[in-house]
């Protein structure tokens, strides 16, 4: 609990002094947003690594093929960064570029998804014919 209230202080103490220089000196505005998000990223590391070793276990015990774990990481990797992208990107301004970011992220999932999607097709034409 004392964690979550430590970056959630972070990213306030962060957010006020953002707020204070973008009047007078945006470009420091820009860079205070960025390393208070890579500060508060960084306190996550913990946590991700937890639910990394958790999800692992849960897949081994259920005995689905690893390859899926790896694609669930993929996956969930490139929604978070093409979204913390593109909020910097809206925060500094750059609202189509940041719309492009989150397609870009999306086309990536699509891509990283469609052997899972052409086994599951697979599994169903089979169960369908067999009937």
């Amino acid at each position: 609990m004392s964690e979550i209230i430590r970056i959630i202080g972070i990213g306030f103490a962060g957010g006020m002094l953002a707020l204070m220089l973008r009047k007078h000196r945006p470009e420091f505005a820009l860079f205070i947003g960025l390393v208070t998000s890579a500060v508060i990223l960084a306190g996550t590391v913990e946590w991700v690594s937890g639910i990394m070793t958790g999800l692992r276990q849960l897949i081994e015990n259920c005995g689905v093929d690893t390859a899926y774990f790896s694609m669930i990481v993929k996956v969930v990797g490139t929604a978070y960064i093409s979204q913390f992208a593109a909020e910097i990107l809206r925060d500094s301004g750059e609202n189509a570029v940041a719309s492009k970011v989150e397609a870009a992220g999306k086309i990536c999932i699509l891509a990283l998804t469609l052997p899972v999607l052409a086994s599951f097709m697979e599994l169903c034409i089979g169960v369908v014919n067999s009937v």
